[in-house]
C-alpha cells in the first residue's frame, strides 16, 4: 500500500489563500487610504495671477484710513477681505461666518514669505498683502477657466494613481490565484481524464510533491489510477484465462458429440442433441469472443498489413455466413461498384464486418436483408474506404446508441436470447482502432440499425 502523507497545518492550502487574499484586501485598503489621503492634502499655493497685481495696489493706497480694509469688507468688484493680521495682535481677524475650511488655508497664506495664491472650494485666497502695519488676505469668486483647471489637474494627479495601484494589486492577485490554484487544478482535471480513458500513470507534473490539501489529491489521484489499472489487468487476465481453460473442455464435448452422432445417425435428428450442438457452438462463439476482446485490449494484436482485394474478401465474408446459416448467404447484397485495393490487415477487417454482418441478421427480420455498400471518401488521415452495413430491424433507442460499443451491453436483452452476450460491438470498435479508422452506429431513417465503418485505404 503507498503511503499518502497529511498535510501539516502550516502546509494548508487553507491558510495561504487566506495569507494571500488577506495580503489582497490589505493592498486595496492601502489604495483606498491613499486616495483618501491624497483627497485631504491641502492644495498646495502658486503665485499670484495678473488680476490680482494689477487691481489690488489701487484699491490698497485708496483705502487707507477708511477702514475698508476690515474683514467680511467688500474692496471693489468681487474682491472681498477674508482676514487681517496686525504687528500687535497674536491672533488674526477673520470674516464673520467664515468656513473652517478657508481658515486653515489662510493661517497658512500669513506664514508665506511673498503674497501667494490658493483656490478652496469656489474661492481663490491671495496674500499676504502688506499695508501699513498689517496682513490682509483678499479673496474673490473662482473664474470659470479656473474651476475647470483645478477639476481636470486633480483627476490627472489622483485617478491614475489610484487606478493603476488597484490594477496592479488585482493583476498580481490573480496571477498567483492563476499559477499557484487554477493551474493545479486544470492537471488534476487532464489528469483524471487521462484515469478515464485507462492511463495507470497520468501526468499530475510536480504536484504529487506539494505538500499541501493539492499535493494530497494529487497522491490520491495517482494511488487510484495504479489500482484501477491493476483491477483493469487482473479482470482481463481472468477474462483471457477463463476462456482458455474452457476451450479444451468445449473442444473435447464437441468431439464427443460428433462421434456420437457418428456412431448412431438417428440421434442427429433427436432435438435434445441438436440443442446440445447448438449450445456447444454458442459456447465457443462467446469464448472466442472474449479471447478477442482481451489480445485487443491488452494490445496483444498488431495489425499486420497487406493487400486486400475488398471483394474477394466480401464473398468469402458471405460464404462462410452461408455455411452458418443458409439463408443468410440469400440475405446479404453485396456492393457493386468497382473498390480500391486496400493495404491494411485482412484478419482485423474481416473481424468487424463479419460481427457487424451477423449482428444485422440477429436483430434484423427473420427474412430481412442486411446490405453492405462501400465507397472511396477523404478521411482526417486521408483517403479511406467508408463501408456501411445496415439491417432491416427495429433500431436501437437513442438513448442507448453510445453504449453499444461497450462489452456486455444489450440494447434489449429481453429479445434475440441467441445472439450473443454482447461483445460482438465492443470487440467490432477495439478492432477499428487498431486499424486506425472509426466506427459509428445510428438509427437509419427508414428503420434499422446503420454502422459505419471508415478504414484508411494505407
Amino acid at each position: 500500500m503507498i503511503r499518502n502523507p497529511k498535510t501539516r497545518w502550516y502546509q494548508s492550502l487553507t491558510i495561504r489563500l487566506l495569507a494571500l487574499f488577506w495580503f489582497l484586501l490589505l493592498g486595496a485598503s492601502t489604495a483606498a487610504l491613499y486616495g483618501a489621503y491624497y483627497f485631504t492634502q491641502p492644495t498646495p499655493a502658486e503665485p499670484l495671477a495678473e488680476d490680482f497685481e494689477r487691481s489690488l495696489p489701487p484699491v490698497f493706497e485708496a483705502a487707507l484710513g477708511s477702514g475698508l480694509l476690515q474683514p467680511g469688507r467688500l474692496l471693489v468688484g468681487e474682491y472681498r477681505v477674508m482676514a487681517r493680521l496686525d504687528d500687535t495682535a497674536l491672533e488674526p481677524t477673520f470674516a464673520p461666518a467664515l468656513h473652517p475650511d478657508y481658515i486653515g488655508y489662510i493661517l497658512r497664506l500669513f506664514e508665506e514669505p511673498e503674497a501667494q495664491q490658493v483656490p478652496v472650494g469656489d474661492k481663490m485666497l491671495a496674500g499676504p498683502f502688506t499695508i501699513d502695519n498689517a496682513f490682509i488676505i483678499v479673496a474673490r469668486p473662482l473664474l470659470a477657466n479656473e474651476m475647470g483647471d483645478l477639476a481636470a489637474k486633480h483627476d490627472q494627479d489622483w485617478l491614475p494613481r489610484v487606478v493603476w495601484l488597484s490594477v496592479g494589486f488585482s493583476g498580481f492577485g490573480a496571477l498567483i490565484l492563476g499559477l499557484w490554484f487554477v493551474r493545479p487544478l486544470r492537471k488534476l482535471r487532464n489528469a483524471t481524464r487521462e484515469i478515464a480513458e485507462g492511463a495507470a500513470r497520468p501526468n499530475l507534473g510536480r504536484l504529487p510533491k506539494r505538500r499541501d490539501e493539492l499535493g494530497e489529491l494529487a497522491r490520491t489521484l495517482s494511488i487510484t489510477a495504479i489500482e484501477l489499472a491493476t483491477s483493469r489487468n487482473a479482470q482481463r487476465r481472468l477474462l483471457s484465462d477463463v476462456s482458455h481453460e474452457l476451450r479444451s473442455p468445449l473442444a473435447r464435448s464437441q468431439i464427443a458429440l460428433d462421434l456420437l452422432g457418428d456412431v448412431t445417425e438417428t440421434i442427429r435428428d433427436n432435438p435434445n442433441y441438436r440443442q446440445i450442438e447448438k449450445d456447444i457452438y454458442r459456447l465457443g462463439t462467446i469464448i472466442d469472443s472474449i479471447l478477442w476482446l482481451s489480445r485487443l485490449e491488452n494490445g496483444l494484436d498488431e495489425p499486420v498489413r497487406q493487400s486486400v482485394e475488398l471483394m474477394p474478401l466480401f464473398e468469402d465474408i458471405k460464404a462462410d455466413l452461408g455455411y452458418a446459416q443458409a439463408k443468410w448467404e440469400e440475405r446479404l447484397q453485396l456492393p457493386t461498384n468497382p473498390l480500391p485495393e486496400m493495404y491494411t490487415d485482412p484478419v482485423l477487417l474481416r473481424l468487424v464486418l463479419e460481427n457487424l454482418i451477423r449482428n444485422g441478421f440477429q436483430y434484423g427480420p427473420e427474412q430481412g436483408i442486411v446490405y453492405l455498400t462501400a465507397e472511396e471518401v477523404t478521411h482526417a488521415k486521408g483517403k479511406a474506404l467508408q463501408m456501411v452495413v445496415r439491417d432491416e430491424g427495429p433500431g436501437v433507442d437513442e438513448s442507448k446508441l453510445k453504449q453499444l460499443f461497450k462489452p456486455f451491453f444489450r440494447a434489449d436483452p429481453s429479445r434475440h436470447h441467441g445472439a450473443g452476450v454482447g461483445l460482438g460491438l465492443a470487440i467490432c470498435q477495439r478492432a477499428t482502432r487498431v486499424l486506425g479508422g472509426e466506427l459509428t452506429a445510428k438509427n437509419h431513417p427508414q428503420g434499422g440499425l446503420l454502422a459505419t465503418l471508415t478504414v484508411p485505404l494505407k
